[in-house]
């Protein structure tokens, strides 16, 4: 298994960038965001509820509907939203919990592992949605 986040993820990742990139308070259609992103309109359907579950969308039905962020754009992680798709950041099972571990007491990994996902960790916590835009190269 390699370590890396699901498509899943990833498609909320880009469908988030998309949304900010219209404005906070603007709806833009779920049928957009998906041909934009080339994104299935189910898969991205399910996506969108967990993200609504999250608070980090907001969602209207209807002919005037669509979706907009429910905070700004410099609030919004990309921890939040990867950990709201693909759950608790884990690089292996024995940093959630050493004890169940046999090895636990004696292994040098233990510390290495776990250094390296809190680093992944703050990176993910520590870059907002606002500066993915920031970095955004806006089409020509």
């Amino acid at each position: 298994m390699a370590m890396q986040i699901t498509n899943q993820a990833d498609y909320a990742l880009r469908s988030m960038l998309y949304i900010a990139r219209n404005g906070q308070n603007r709806l833009t259609p779920s049928n957009v965001i998906a041909e934009e992103m080339q994104i299935s309109r189910i898969f991205l359907s399910r996506i969108n509820s967990e993200l609504v579950g999250a608070g980090l969308i907001k969602t209207r039905r209807g002919a005037r509907g669509g979706i907009m962020l429910a905070r700004s754009p410099a609030e919004i992680s990309i921890y939040d939203i990867v950990t709201t798709i693909d759950g608790k950041i884990n690089l292996i099972h024995c940093t959630e919990d050493p004890e169940a571990c046999p090895l636990a007491d004696t292994c040098p990994y233990l510390k290495f592992w776990k250094e390296t996902e809190d680093l992944i960790i703050s990176q993910l916590k520590s870059t907002s949605l606002q500066d993915m835009l920031d970095q955004a190269v806006s089409p020509a």
